[in-house]
């Protein structure tokens, strides 16, 4: 897949914005923008009905969720997919016109300073592409792993991705 996941036309539209903050997800139909900002480690998901204009964007943070966990509705991965899956489909989206993708996953901090074991975004990366591939539904782009931070907006009436990596004044 592409580095590249800029999928916007030459201008991009000005629309409402959605913070969506680190353990945390939004599932919108009303054509918001949604952003995830400082992924390091974390891993961001998105997913788009291409048919109904519904988008979903979590701010994942670690790949599978314990048996006894009791934590945020988007700290993990596996658990995360699911939730949104069947959000999108409550607000009216149709199972078999989804597609997914995903940003993130970087090594940006020497792990010694953080209770993160290593390679935790690549795992998270591992484990979303893992449930989508289970739930049938296509990847049809990436931009995960290496060493520098990204953001991404998602515009959920276009589908458009616009990433920026950290210190860089260019979106990719």
């Amino acid at each position: 897949m592409s580095d590249d996941m800029y999928t916007g036309g030459a201008t991009r539209v000005s629309r409402d914005r959605r913070v969506v903050g680190g353990a945390n997800y939004v599932v919108a139909a009303n054509g918001e923008t949604l952003g995830a900002y400082g992924l390091g480690a974390c891993v961001a998901v998105g997913l788009y009905d291409v048919e109904n204009e519904i988008g979903a964007l979590a701010h994942t943070m670690l790949p599978e969720e314990p048996a006894d966990a009791t934590a945020a509705p988007g700290k993990y991965a596996d658990a995360t997919l699911r939730t949104m899956l069947q959000e999108i489909v409550e607000a009216g989206g149709a199972y078999g016109s989804l597609e997914g993708w995903l940003v993130g996953g970087a090594d940006i901090f020497p792990v010694e300073h953080f209770d993160l074991p290593q390679g935790v975004g690549e795992r998270t990366a591992t484990v979303v592409r893992d449930e989508l591939a289970a739930l049938d539904i296509p990847v049809v782009a990436e931009q995960v792993g290496g060493s520098e931070g990204r953001t991404v907006e998602f515009d959920t009436a276009t589908g458009d991705r616009y990433i920026r990596r950290a210190n860089s004044n260019k979106a990719v």
